[in-house]
This record gives structure tokens, C-alpha cells and sequence, in this order.
């Protein structure tokens, strides 16, 4: 479960990564040389390697809370559900921090948008979000990237450790 929670995070981190890429986003490479060895790296895929380390320090920690160590294996379908449930929601607030405002800047958005415009309060409701968002987006594209990376995983923590709490045992 943690490689594949793990895989899933590293996934959507390189299709944000390749979408801003073709949005314009500079891809620059480090070299360094170890021994005899010369190696080159693209320096935005630091952020995303820290993302998999940390994603995979988070969900083996959240799967050792859920289920602690038994005596005897046994199948604990509540624990089960738990789990599933604190992955839905963190992978779920990762990919809205990180797409929600690329989404609400692109065209296509505004294109529903204004198809929507004879309800009030959606159309309000869209130009505050488009307020809010354009100030992000006016920001550096290197800024718009570690900005995006950082808030994302830091939810994603976030929500992990608030819903994948052990559960508390009645002493006897």
C-alpha cells in the first residue's frame, strides 16, 4: 500500500511537472561529477524526489498508526477503510492545491464559466476565485512551481496525519 500511495503521489507530481513544462516552465540541469562518474540532473525534479521521500516516510507512518503491531495477523476491515479513506482525502487535497490554479486560470474554465453566467452567485463566486488566483499566477514561474510543490505536499502531510491518527484503546 505505501509504494503504491507513494507511486500514485510520484505520478501526479511529474504530470504537474510536464504540464507547467509545456506551459513555458524552463527545465535547467545540474552536473556534478562523483569519482570518475559525470552525472546531470534536471534541477526540478529535486522537488520531486523530496515528494516521493517524504510521501514515503508519511504513508509508512499513517499504515503504522492505522495498524499497529498485532500478536496474530488478522484482517481489520475498519482499519482497512480507514486507510483508504486517509488516502482518498490527502491524495485529493494534493491534487487540488496543486491544479486547482492552473484550472481556474486556464480558458476552458471561463469558457464553462461563462456558460454559467445567468446563475449570480456561481459567476461571483468564479470571479473572486479568479481574484484570488491571479496574483499567484502573476508570480514567476520558478516561484509558481515551489510554491505549488511546497503547499501540496504540506496538505498532503497535513491531512494524512489529522486523519490517519491511531485509534485510541479502551484500557482494561
Amino acid at each position: 500500500m505505501v509504494i503504491g500511495v507513494t507511486a500514485a503521489v510520484f505520478l501526479l507530481d511529474w504530470f504537474y511537472l510536464a504540464y507547467i513544462t509545456s506551459h513555458g516552465f524552463a527545465m535547467k540541469t545540474s552536473e556534478f561529477v562523483l569519482g570518475s562518474l559525470k552525472f546531470s540532473i534536471p534541477i526540478q525534479w529535486l522537488p520531486v524526489m523530496g515528494i516521493v521521500l517524504v510521501s514515503l516516510a508519511v504513508w509508512y507512518e499513517v499504515t503504522a498508526a492505522i495498524f499497529p503491531r498485532r500478536v496474530a495477523l488478522e484482517s481489520d476491515q475498519l482499519s482497512n477503510l480507514r486507510l483508504v479513506r486517509v488516502v482518498v482525502i490527502s491524495l485529493a487535497a494534493f491534487v487540488c492545491v496543486l491544479y486547482i490554479p492552473y484550472i481556474i486560470g486556464s480558458e476552458w474554465f471561463w469558457a464553462r464559466m461563462s456558460s454559467a453566467s445567468s446563475i449570480s452567485q456561481i459567476h461571483d463566486f468564479a470571479l473572486s476565485l479568479l481574484n484570488t488566483d491571479k496574483s499567484v499566477m502573476e508570480l514567476n514561474p520558478l516561484w509558481q512551481y515551489s510554491i505549488s510543490q511546497a503547499s501540496a505536499l504540506m496538505i498532503m502531510i497535513l491531512s494524512a496525519c489529522i486523519f490517519g491518527r491511531g485509534t485510541r484503546r479502551i484500557r482494561r
